[in-house]
């Protein structure tokens, strides 16, 4: 007996997750978040680490474009790396703790391995917490997460909780769209394919 193919779901987990993102970003909006960051590969891990359903993200390479951004935007949280040109993270965050007097905002440290004292006088500023570099992506939100919790533990935890289900779901979405993308190069081979025919066929 024929039986028809069952039309393709998401997964459970991703059914459940959809309605609890959009009433996190319904009641309280997406997590505005400044990351101060001189390295392209870095602002690429954070660019896709931090995802886009909950972030709402802005990525500078120096301390002067960190200072223009914060004061125009007013992030919720900063990633700051310690080591910059011109204007080291060091400055920058010491001018938004003491010349701007601002305790409010989240203010997370990037630093290498090497980094240790420097993260020891940038708690003496008043910051969150640090990251080490070099860091797994799908880590890093979490990550960040878990700091801004200490500033806004309820939405914080919200978030935490489902940017740790989506990571979860991270496999699944790249063989999902592993399949996308080998459909549609199929598609494509059989488009080209038709085109090769009938340019045949007129030539004859």
């Amino acid at each position: 007996m024929d039986t028809e193919e069952e039309p393709c779901r998401p997964a459970q987990n991703e059914a459940n997750i959809l309605p609890e993102l959009q009433r996190v970003q319904d009641s309280d909006g997406k997590i505005k978040i400044l990351v101060v960051e001189d390295e392209r590969t870095y602002r690429a891990l954070y660019d896709k680490g931090l995802f886009s359903e909950l972030f709402e993200k802005k990525m500078v390479a120096s301390g002067k474009e960190a200072l223009l951004v914060y004061n125009e935007w007013h992030p919720d949280i900063i990633v700051l790396d310690i080591y910059l040109l011109e204007m080291t993270g060091y400055q920058v965050l010491k001018e938004i703790r003491t010349a701007f007097k601002d305790k409010a905002t989240t203010i997370v440290m990037a630093t290498s391995l090497s980094g240790n004292e420097d993260v020891l006088s940038c708690m003496k500023l008043g910051i969150e917490g640090y990251i080490v570099k070099p860091f797994p992506r799908l880590e890093i939100g979490p990550k960040i997460l878990s700091y801004y919790a200490k500033k806004e533990p309820e939405r914080a935890q919200k978030a935490e909780h489902l940017c740790r289900e989506m990571v979860k779901q991270f496999p699944i979405k790249l063989f999902l769209d592993k399949d996308a993308i080998k459909a549609k190069e199929d598609a494509d081979k059989v488009s080209d394919d038709v085109v090769d025919t009938e340019q045949e066929q007129y030539k004859k």
